[in-house]
């Protein structure tokens, strides 16, 4: 589950309607499919989208309890709201998850304008 923390769009001259924007959220992770792996860990957001289709996707930070930390970026591959698909992938971590690699799909569900519903499946592994 997220909530949008902050957000900026900024207009480009180009054409009508063409804006870049950086979104926050911030949220928890509900582990649906039982296992510890990052189970209520802290759940951080940082989108970056231009309405040319130019760039969709961003960072997700995961924090655990403990304080160790997975890295993330992700691509929107489809758009149908309130629904949006994509790919996400590991690029490391910080302690006990330090050299995590992985990858999987997300599926997101746009609950209002500032909160989000987010799916994600896939695998991963530690050193």
């Amino acid at each position: 589950m997220l909530v949008v923390t902050s957000e900026k769009s900024v207009p480009v001259a180009d054409k009508e309607k063409h804006t870049v924007s950086v979104t926050e959220y911030d949220g928890a992770v509900f582990t649906e499919v039982g296992g510890a792996f990052l189970a209520n860990a802290r759940y951080q957001v940082t989108d970056l989208t231009d309405t040319s289709g130019m760039v969709s996707g961003g960072y997700k930070t995961f924090t655990d309890a403990d304080g160790s930390k997975v890295f993330a970026r992700y691509a929107l591959k489809e758009m149908a709201l309130p629904v949006l698909k994509g790919e996400w992938e590991f690029l490391d971590g910080t302690g006990k998850y330090k050299g995590i690699s992985g990858r999987g799909r997300y599926e997101v569900h746009v609950v209002s304008n500032t909160v989000l519903w987010d799916l994600l499946e896939g695998e991963y592994k530690l050193p």
